[in-house]
């Protein structure tokens, strides 16, 4: 960090005009971090309310279920009855699970309560499609402002410098008693912060098991309480309102690792790379990256949070 000194007699003072080192002012800085902190809450409130929405079709649909076994029952369809039945069991379960993702994510109970209510009193396949469509709505919504938050945060990590020195050497602030100084150390920049909160936020890579199986993982890498650089890894399922959540120690980053066998044959395929996180409880987990950006990004990301977490470590030993 940089600071404006006076151009009169005697030492510079720290003026409120402080830039970072890509010339942006901090007053501007916190300016667009409150910004992003509003987009962020946008963000969230239509997860939610697209979680809501897809309660109440789940709801909808069992309750919608449920009235068809019965009157197969009725009408002595017994195999009709038996597949409604089951239906309306898988629904119900979905539906419970979809409440309970919404209660997760924030939502009040009495406002679900009144959605769910309103929900299981349908009467017509058409009560459902208007349901579903109100649903369908919510979702694009709330992946418009995700991409949109998370369009800003790929733009700004784009610049990272590949070393952490390329912003300056040493330097000072120019105080006079020399007790403290302007300069941030490499990790905690403005460019260090975006690339951590990058990696934090995460996004979709594709994950390759030890069978070869692929599949889409929502991706994030972040520093704990315990100093500890975890691998999170979120598995989408219902429209991405019900996630299942699993966290591993990471331990190394393996860059160049070979290609994944038919992968060059897809449409870009010769601009796919491929790098791998080493973990304490699941050995090497291999990930896709579209382009060698995206693979520079994730690569030396994590390998600059494994060297903060390291310092950090080393530091509390002393």
């Amino acid at each position: 960090m940089q600071y404006r000194t006076n151009t009169g007699i005697g030492a510079a003072t720290p003026a409120t005009t402080a830039v970072t080192g890509g010339g942006k002012t901090v007053g501007r800085w916190l300016k667009d971090r409150r910004e992003k902190k509003k987009e962020e809450t946008r963000a969230q409130n239509a997860q939610l309310h697209a979680a809501i929405s897809v309660a109440g079709v789940a709801a909808a649909v069992a309750a919608y279920a449920a009235a068809t076994a019965a009157s197969s029952s009725a009408g002595k369809d017994e195999q009709r009855a038996k597949t409604d039945m089951a239906v309306a069991s898988a629904a119900t379960l979905v539906a419970a699970q979809c409440v309970e993702t919404a209660e997760a994510m924030g939502a009040e109970r009495d406002h679900l309560t009144s959605v769910i209510s309103s929900a299981v009193n349908v009467r017509s396949a058409g009560d459902i499609m208007t349901l579903t469509a109100g649903a369908a709505t919510a979702l694009r919504g709330a992946a418009t402002l995700k991409a949109r938050a998370l369009k800003e945060v790929w733009n700004i990590a784009a610049v990272i410098p590949v070393e952490n020195n390329k912003n300056g050497g040493n330097g000072s602030n120019g105080s006079s008693n020399g007790s403290f100084s302007g300069e941030l150390l490499p990790e905690e920049n403005f460019l260090g912060i975006c690339s951590r909160e990058l990696l934090a936020r995460g996004c979709e890579l594709l994950k390759r098991t030890r069978k070869g199986d692929l599949h889409w993982k929502v991706v994030s890498v972040y520093i704990n309480r315990m100093n500890q650089v975890m691998l999170k890894m979120k598995s989408r399922h219902v429209a991405g309102t019900i996630t299942k959540k699993k966290k591993n120690v990471v331990l190394e980053v393996i860059k160049d690792m070979p290609a994944w066998p038919g992968r060059h044959l897809l449409e870009g395929g010769e601009n796919r790379r491929y790098f791998g996180l080493k973990t304490v409880m699941r050995g090497v987990v291999e990930f896709e990256c579209k382009s060698q950006r995206e693979y520079d990004i994730w690569t030396q990301g994590v390998s600059r949070l494994l060297s903060i977490a390291a310092e950090k470590n080393n530091r509390n030993r002393i």
